[in-house]
């Protein structure tokens, strides 16, 4: 509690830029975005279901490590309005939409819960090569793994 007192008086002066609720506008305001590079984020954003992580900037088309560098301070992810995909529910075609799924890694996932039923967890997923461990670092904070 005694940290967040600290970090709350250091950055009361600028306010960080949450990359799940903020417009383009607000985006352009920070050094090194401009008008299309505010719209990949945005478009990024939509794509993944919101950023789990500020770092995950680094994956916007045509975005320089320079910038993300000299904005990576003045921003945050809150990751409680990422939207999250029920593994065990998603067809295809939801499945496929999330930029970190393969082709073949959609086809292992649906291919699984016709033969075993529900996937409880990322580990599951990574141990029966339904998805790389790499994918599986990436698309964790993605999945709802809910039993209904």
């Amino acid at each position: 509690a005694k940290e967040q007192k600290q970090v709350k008086t250091f950055y009361s002066k600028r306010k960080l830029l949450n990359l799940n609720s903020c417009d383009s506008a607000s985006l352009v305001t920070l050094p090194g975005i401009g008008p299309v590079l505010s719209a990949r984020i945005i478009k990024y954003r939509n794509l993944l279901g919101g950023y789990v992580s500020a770092d995950q900037l680094k994956e916007v088309y045509g975005l320089p490590e320079e910038t993300f560098i000299m904005i990576s301070s003045k921003v945050f992810a809150d990751s409680l309005s990422v939207r999250k995909i029920r593994i065990n529910e998603a067809d295809y075609k939801e499945l496929i939409r999330h930029p970190y799924f393969k082709k073949n890694e959609v086809s292992a996932i649906l291919k699984y819960r016709e033969l075993k039923g529900k996937i409880t967890d990322i580990g599951v997923m990574i141990e029966n090569k339904l998805i790389s461990p790499e994918t599986g670092r990436k698309i964790k904070g993605y999945l709802d793994f809910a039993q209904e």
